[in-house]
């Protein structure tokens, strides 16, 4: 228990040196912008993965996203609302929007659930769309204002509309949303989520009231949706409801498989598979014709050999040195003992 204990504490300990020091190492805005998606990326899919707490999966995670870039956007854009308003209220209105859809959606399970929330999603981006004198119909918003400067004890004045700033800012956030999922699953709430995922009917004879948890756990994925949404909104400074953009269903899409890659049966999975398939989305940018078959191609070989995700390698390696360590010392100790 210490061990892993210890594992675990030195694994996030390198994982924390090694993202605050690569955007200094690489001294480039460009992998700087690109890492900042990486990270929301990572809190997104994270985010997703809450709602399959409760045995199901959503294909509208996007939509909620959409509702809080365009919160921010609008908020910092016609009321001059501060960063650190905007974001909340992006993330709030996300949050409440799920929790009114709630219990329609939890009256139904499977693959009804998983197209009720792609049908609202896509509804949401078409209103976006079409509503001109509020949301800038196909122009989108454009001209989303810098997160600003803030005075931070023992720092100063800290202008976070430079790239690396900005980096650091949306990577502390994504840190504490990503501590925030860890208690939640691991409290009774979250005890209480699987156990519906085990069996709802079960739950129910207990006295969980199943419809009021899911509804729980669905608004709260989405809250964790918008936040990330108006982290994008500040991080593009311009947002266009345009289905081959940020908010199209191809983005939910690509959410699940990077749960799916990483394994969502481990907290860690989802950061994984999105840190992984993230970078190689960058790096093949250039063939980006070519990058769905490839991330394809990644999602198909793990789900054959690798069923439980790319987060349980590490253990399979150390599983097979440890078996072939074995083997060998049993294999001297028979020659000896010959």
């Amino acid at each position: 228990m210490r061990n892993k204990r210890f594992v675990k504490g030195f694994a996030t300990l390198g994982s924390a040196a090694i993202v605050s020091a690569v955007p200094l190492l690489l001294d480039s805005q460009y992998w700087t912008s690109a890492l900042t998606v990486v990270a929301i990326n990572v809190l997104l899919t994270a985010s997703l993965r809450t709602v399959t707490l409760i045995g199901e999966f959503s294909l509208g995670h996007v939509g909620f996203m959409l509702v809080g870039a365009y919160t921010a956007g609008l908020l910092a854009l016609e009321a001059g609302l501060p960063f650190g308003l905007t974001v909340p209220a992006g993330a709030l209105l996300a949050g409440f929007l799920a929790l009114a859809l709630g219990y329609p959606f939890m009256r139904v399970k499977g693959i009804y659930f998983a197209i009720l929330t792609v049908v609202t999603s896509e509804s949401l981006r078409v209103l976006a769309w079409n509503w001109e004198s509020l949301t800038g119909g196909s122009q989108g918003l454009v001209g989303i204002p810098e997160p600003g400067t803030l005075s931070l004890p023992g720092w100063g004045e800290v202008n976070f509309g430079d790239f690396l700033a900005y980096y650091y800012l949306v990577v502390i956030l994504v840190a504490i949303c990503l501590a925030v999922l860890y208690l939640l699953e691991n409290s009774r709430l979250g005890f209480t989520w699987l156990a519906i995922r085990e069996s709802d009917r079960l739950a129910g004879s207990v006295g969980i009231n199943v419809s009021r948890y899911k509804m729980i756990c669905f608004s709260t994925a989405s809250f964790f949706a918008g936040l990330g949404g108006a982290l994008i909104a500040y991080q593009e400074q311009a947002i266009s409801a345009d289905p081959h953009a940020t908010f199209g269903v191809m983005r939910t899409i690509y959410l699940l498989v990077y749960m799916v890659v990483g394994g969502e049966r481990h907290f860690a999975g989802p950061i994984v598979g999105a840190i992984l398939l993230s970078l190689v989305a960058e790096f093949t940018r250039s063939v980006q014709h070519y990058q769905p078959l490839i991330i394809g191609f990644i999602a198909l070989v793990v789900v054959l050999f690798m069923r439980q995700g790319l987060v349980f390698l590490p253990s399979r390696i150390l599983a097979f040195w440890s078996v072939s360590f074995a083997g060998r010392a049993t294999r001297k100790e028979r020659g000896v003992d010959r």
